[in-house]
Order: C-alpha cells, then structure tokens, then sequence
C-alpha cells in the first residue's frame, strides 16, 4: 500500500468512531458549550507548530503550521510540504497567500482566516443551538490522547463534524466534515505537532493587507434576503473582483459558525437561466438565478437545502 493510501485509509477511521459516539446520550447544552468553547479557544489562544494533512476527494496535501498564540504578535503561517510552494499567512480575520508564479509571487487575498485546526467560531458555544454534541472514545492522534467529539446537526441545514480535542489542551488534532450518512466529506490530522512550542518563524510580524483595502466599498445593496436557514447570519458584505468578470460583484458571505454560504450579485446583462450544481462529492452546492435586473450565484460547502433557502428567498429592493 502506498504512503497517500495508508494516509487515506488512516483519515476515514473516524467514521466507525464517530457511528459509536452516536450511541450515546447528546450532552446537555451547558457541559457542550464547554467542551466546544475549550476547543476553539486553544486554536486560536495556544502556541503550537506541527504537520497535518488535509483531504478533500481526490485531493491531498500537507501543510506545516506555526500558531503564535495570544498576544500582539498573534498569527498564523501555513506552508505547503507538496506540490506547488505556497504560504498562507492569517491574522485578525483575514488572510494572504503567497505562490510563485516563475516571475515573482503571486499574491491571493482572502477575508477570512480560518483554517485547521482553528474550525470553530469564537463564540463556539452557540453553535449547540444548532448542533447536538456527543462524546465518543478515547484515541491517539500524532501520538497524543484526545477525545473524540460527534457534532451532528439537528436540520437539514448544515453538515456534521467530527474531532479528536487533545487531552489536556483541548486543541483539535484530527477533524472531519460529514454527511448526513456520516460519508467524510472533508478531513484533517496532524501527524506531530508540538503545542506549547515556541515558533521558529520570524517573530516580525507580516505586513498584511487590512479587510478595508481588499474591499474598496460596501455593497449597493442590490437585493434582499427576505429569509434565511435558522442560525445563519450575514458576517461579510464587500465589493470584489473576481476572474473572468469584467466588474466588481458583491460579495457576501452567511455562516452559522461553522458553514458558510457565499452570495455574489453582478448585473444581468442577458437572461440568465437557472442553474444547479453539485460537486462530485456532494459538499459543494451552486444555484445562479435571476433576481430584477441581477444574476445571482449561491455557493457553498453547505447541504442544499441551506443553498436554496437562501437563493429562493431573494428579491429585488
């Protein structure tokens, strides 16, 4: 067996994990609230430097991670092990890639800065409001031991999630992003990390662009969502470029915490005729329609009843 296919058959062990966590009793709302607030928390709060690897169908990669923890310094800086080199520095919300591109680097800005094993939101004891907590078995994950946390959904509106918190720190060593048949849809794992560890990076920080440039101006506010999945609120609205368009679109995104539906809005130069897309492996959802005089594309990591909540209850102010 190769190295990526014991990788690969490593990663989906959670699934048996995660159908015996099922058989237990979800914990009480308080004692969740906890559990989830100690795992986002040590993502974001801890220094830590290790290896995970990361698998989404037929892609895998590995990535080094240093995590500066709290404090003024506050970062984190991702680097690719395979495959074409590529640094992601993240902090305060948003995040820049870096990547060759053979006449320099090349450089792709984005207005978030989650990334594994920082999953959950800041106020991660509301997400038990939409998801039911269950505590599984024991394991051993890069050598440490962690509990294993089952987060199913209690609608149709979101996917579940899978984690392995370290024992003590509660820091998050091994994820995954689940079905509704508890098919893997999306996996992380370290395979070392060492947390406590102080960061070998520099300790200067980057000089990384503010949400305000990558966004010159708020939205027209073309149109309304007139009703959205319970849980989902509207956590960024800008205007962007994107390839292949000739204008600016706005850009907005909803989230319940932990899933995330994008919507951008540009002008109807033409008819737009109603499409629905699915990823192959059904964790990417699209729905482009008419709304008025603008074409409209709903896209997100989200089951499809969340995506076409969103995209059927929009009209034009």
């Amino acid at each position: 067996m190769s190295p990526a296919a014991r990788w690969l058959t490593a990663l989906a062990a959670p699934v048996v994990l995660a159908a015996s966590a099922l058989a237990s009793e979800p914990l009480p709302n308080q004692e969740a609230a906890l559990w989830l607030q100690r795992m986002a928390d040590s993502a974001r709060r801890l220094p830590y430097e290790g290896v995970f690897v990361f698998n989404q169908g037929d892609v895998m990669q590995t990535m080094h991670i240093v995590n500066r923890g709290a404090g003024p310094l506050k970062e984190s800086l991702l680097t690719s092990l395979d495959g074409s080199r590529r640094e992601v520095v993240c902090r305060q919300g948003e995040s820049l890639s870096m990547v060759p591109d053979g006449t320099g680097v090349r450089t792709e800005r984005r207005l978030s800065s989650r990334h594994f094993p920082d999953l959950l939101p800041v106020n991660a004891a509301a997400l038990t409001n939409w998801y039911a907590v269950r505590l599984g078995d024991m394991d051993r994950v890069a050598g440490l031991d962690c509990r294993w946390l089952q987060l199913t959904p209690k609608d149709t509106y979101r996917w579940g999630y899978v984690l392995c918190a370290e024992n003590t720190s509660h820091l998050p060593l091994k994820a995954m992003m689940v079905n509704d048949s508890g098919k893997p849809l999306l996996q992380y794992a370290f395979t070392e990390v060492r947390i406590g560890a102080h960061p070998r990076a520099s300790n200067q920080p980057r000089n990384l662009p503010s949400v305000e440039q990558l966004a010159r101006s708020g939205p027209s506010e073309a149109v309304t969502v007139r009703h959205l999945p319970p849980g989902y609120t509207r956590v960024v609205a800008v205007k962007r470029k994107l390839p292949n368009r000739p204008n600016e679109v706005e850009h907005w995104v909803y989230s319940d915490g932990l899933t995330h539906i994008s919507l951008f809005i540009e002008p109807a130069l033409r008819p737009v005729e109603t499409v629905r897309g699915e990823s192959a492996k059904g964790m990417l959802n699209l729905l482009t329609r008419q709304v008025g005089n603008w074409q409209v594309t709903v896209l997100g990591d989200a089951p499809w009843p969340a995506v076409e909540a969103i995209a059927t209850g929009l009209a034009e102010r």
